[in-house]
């Protein structure tokens, strides 16, 4: 199997994984901060150019539905105040942003990047 919902839970190299995706600890002022390869086998976390503008779209997608659903049944099933439920909305969106960039990002190149744990870059000895 190529894709593992864990090592991409996990941020780990979707290769070999081992390597993390994202550099430790996170920092509040780059949280998207990413090493240029893998420390484990090499392989690129950003294989060309632009390449996690798709990833973008993939956050967008999965935190609307995450905030969406939860305030909607806030308003219709509960009886909140529609300014009540926008608020419930913002402070959810606050704590979960950087899990789902993260998680994004991890899905995006899980998707492109199959599973090798044999392949080394040849650009980086070991």
């Amino acid at each position: 199997m190529s894709f593992s919902f864990k090592s991409m839970w996990k941020y780990k190299c979707p290769r070999c994984r081992q390597g993390d995706l994202f550099i430790k600890p996170l920092k509040l002022s780059d949280p998207l901060a990413m090493p240029k390869q893998c420390q484990h086998c090499g392989q690129k976390t950003e294989p060309e150019p632009g390449f996690y503008f798709g990833a973008m779209y993939i956050s967008y997608i999965f935190m609307s539905g995450f905030i969406l659903v939860p305030t909607l049944l806030l308003v219709f099933l509960l009886g909140w105040s529609v300014e009540g439920a926008m608020v419930f909305a913002i402070a959810l969106m606050a704590v979960s942003y950087f899990r789902f960039a993260r998680g994004a990002r991890a899905f995006y190149i899980h998707m492109v990047i199959k599973f090798d744990p044999e392949a080394r870059d040849p650009i980086r000895p070991v």
